[in-house]
Order: C-alpha cells, then sequence, then structure tokens
C-alpha cells in the first residue's frame, strides 16, 4: 500500500535535487511526479498525469455505486413489466445490475478526468506563484522515513500533507 506526499518546491532547480534525493532513496522515477504551470517548463522532469490531477477514481466509485442502483431499478422494472419486456427471470437483475455499475463508472470515471482533484485544487495559488507541486508515491512503511529525511535535508522544500491519511470529509 502507498501513500502520496505532497512537496511545494520553489523552483525548477530545486525540484531536480528532490528528484535525485529520491531516486537515492530507491523511490523509483514512475512513482515521482511534478505539476507546474503551464507557462514554466519542467524539463525533464516527470509530469503529474490525469491520475494524479483529477479526481478519476472517486468518480469512477460514484459511478460504479450509482450504476447498480439505476441497474438494480431498471432489472426490477424489467421483471415487473412483462408486456413491455417480454418474459424474463429474476437473473436480469444482477445482469442489470453489473451492466449499470461498469458502465456509469467508465463514463464517470471519464467525466472525472477534465475536473481538478480537490487535493491540487489547494496548490492553484502556489502554482500561479512559480511554485512546482511534487506528489511522491512511496511504501507506507517507509513514509515517515522519506518525509522526514526530505524536510531535514531539504528546508526549501515545504512539505504539505500525505493523502490518503488527510480525508476531507466535505470539500
Amino acid at each position: 500500500m502507498r501513500r502520496r506526499l505532497y512537496f511545494v518546491l520553489p523552483d525548477v532547480k530545486s525540484a531536480h535535487t528532490l528528484m535525485d534525493e529520491l531516486l537515492l532513496q530507491r523511490i523509483e522515477e514512475n512513482h515521482i511526479h511534478f505539476h507546474a504551470d503551464q507557462q514554466q517548463s519542467l524539463g525533464n522532469l516527470p509530469k503529474a498525469d490525469a491520475m494524479e490531477k483529477s479526481d478519476v477514481v472517486y468518480g469512477a466509485m460514484g459511478g460504479f455505486l450509482f450504476g447498480a442502483i439505476f441497474g438494480l431499478l431498471g432489472g426490477i422494472l424489467a421483471y415487473m413489466v412483462p408486456w413491455w419486456f417480454g418474459e424474463v427471470s429474476l437473473t436480469v437483475i444482477p445482469y442489470c445490475m453489473v451492466l449499470g455499475a461498469i458502465a456509469c463508472a467508465a463514463w464517470a470515471a471519464a467525466v472525472a478526468t477534465a475536473a481538478p482533484s480537490f487535493r491540487i485544487k489547494s496548490y492553484k495559488n502556489a502554482i500561479e506563484q512559480g511554485n512546482i507541486l511534487m506528489i511522491v508515491s512511496v511504501p507506507l512503511r517507509r513514509l515517515n522515513e522519506i518525509r522526514l529525511g526530505l524536510v531535514t535535508k531539504h528546508p526549501e522544500a515545504t512539505y504539505s500533507g500525505v493523502w490518503p491519511a488527510e480525508h476531507i470529509l466535505f470539500p
């Protein structure tokens, strides 16, 4: 299980320094991502993708739940109104639930990629001022070691939280 650490960095040079430090601590490059303003060039630093910049997972989970509920209602309707759908057995209900859950999860995940993450929204002002957001996904057992190592060695990096340990109930 992994946790995401969020750091706000002042410039690209410090981002390269922290990237090298994390690589020396044996954090793989595909677990380190940077997010900056569109006008700011990150060079060869790995940029944050849609999974880090949006709430795709939450959207898919919500769509899965609503799709299952609407599939349940559709299956019950198909079973109770035989003159419209023809004779169906009770097995139509779980089929409709699965089909509705998968379809709505895919649709909601696609829609969620366009909306920014509530975590990224809180860094909007810092990013607009020229700072860089670093998102590092670390193993749970090494969380404190890596966080304390980066905070003590690099005072220019502002530690700003870990996810999913900090939950905002109503964003």
